[in-house]
C-alpha cells in the first residue's frame, strides 16, 4: 500500500510539471509582471491553483486530482471524463433541429457570442451527467463522497467564432459552494481556457479542451477566463454538483431568472 501512494504522488509530479511538454493543447504562461493579474483579475486570489490531467482511466483521474490537494482554488482538467458514447448522446441532442433552434443568444453576460439552452431533465443527454460512473469520477476528483448533481438546470452552450469570457470567479449558488463542471463535447475552435496558477508570479495555465474532457472549478475559487476564438465552434455542457445537504444562496434565483433560455 505505501508503494501505491508513492506511485500516485510521482504521477502527479509528472502530470503537473510536464503537462505543457506532454501535449500541444496545454500551455503555461508567465506575464511580464504580476500586475497583469491584479489589473485583469482583480481581487485577492488564493496562493496557488493546480491542474491534474488524467489520460487513461477514471482511477488515474481520481488519484491525480485528489493528490493535487490545492483546496478551494484548485482547477482540474481531466481528459476522457465522458465516454465516447456519452459524447455521441449529447451531440445527437445538440444537432437536432429543435435543439439548434432553441439555443438563445446570451445578453448582458460576461460571455460574448455564446448561445445556450437548458437540457430537458428527462432527456438521454441529461442522464449522462448524473450517471453512476461519472459521479464516481467526480467524487474522486473533488474528494466529496456525497457529491450529487445539483438542481440548477444543466446548460448546453455553443460558443461561436469570437466568443470569449473575461476573468471571473464563478458565483456561489449553494452552501457549501458548488463544483462547476464544464464538459466539452465538440471543439474545432482555437479557443483556450486559462486560469491563474500562482498569484505571486502571475503565472497562468491554458488548455484547448478536447471532446469528452472536463474542467472542474469550485465556485468562488480560482480566477479564470475563456480566450477568444478565431475559427470553429466550441460546444460545452455546464453542470453544477453539490453535496446532498446543500442550501441555495440568493444568487441561485437571480442567475436562474436571468438565463437566456428562460426568456
Amino acid at each position: 500500500r505505501p508503494f501505491v501512494v508513492i506511485a500516485c504522488r510521482l504521477l502527479v509530479v509528472v502530470v503537473v510539471v510536464r503537462s505543457s511538454s506532454m501535449t500541444s493543447s496545454m500551455t503555461t504562461r508567465t506575464p511580464r509582471s504580476s500586475s497583469f493579474v491584479g489589473a485583469r483579475g482583480g481581487g485577492r486570489l488564493g496562493t496557488t491553483t493546480r491542474v491534474a490531467r488524467a489520460r487513461e482511466s477514471r482511477r488515474e483521474a481520481a488519484a491525480v486530482a485528489t493528490d493535487a490537494d490545492a483546496g478551494a482554488d484548485a482547477v482540474w482538467y481531466v481528459e476522457r471524463a465522458l465516454t465516447d458514447e456519452d459524447v455521441r448522446t449529447v451531440l445527437e441532442f445538440l444537432d437536432a433541429d429543435k435543439t439548434r433552434k432553441s439555443l438563445r443568444r446570451e445578453k448582458g453576460s460576461l460571455a460574448t457570442k455564446r448561445r445556450s439552452a437548458a437540457l430537458p431533465p428527462a432527456s438521454a443527454a441529461s442522464a449522462v451527467f448524473s450517471s453512476a460512473r461519472l459521479l464516481r469520477t467526480l467524487r474522486g476528483i473533488t474528494g466529496e463522497d456525497a457529491l450529487v448533481l445539483g438542481d440548477y438546470p444543466i446548460e448546453l452552450r455553443a460558443c461561436d467564432v469570437g466568443s470569449e469570457m473575461d476573468w471571473h470567479r464563478d458565483v456561489v449558488m449553494y452552501e457549501p459552494a458548488q463544483w462547476e463542471c464544464v464538459f466539452t463535447v465538440r471543439n474545432d475552435s482555437d479557443s483556450e481556457t486559462e486560469w491563474i496558477v500562482d498569484e505571486g508570479t502571475g503565472e497562468t495555465r491554458a488548455v484547448r479542451t478536447s471532446a469528452g474532457s472536463v474542467i472542474v472549478v469550485r465556485a468562488g475559487g480560482a480566477m479564470h477566463r475563456v480566450l477568444p476564438s478565431t475559427r470553429g465552434e466550441r460546444v460545452v455542457v455546464k453542470a453544477l454538483y453539490t453535496t446532498e445537504t446543500r442550501v441555495k444562496t440568493d444568487a441561485f434565483s437571480e442567475i436562474l431568472d436571468s438565463a437566456p433560455w428562460r426568456r
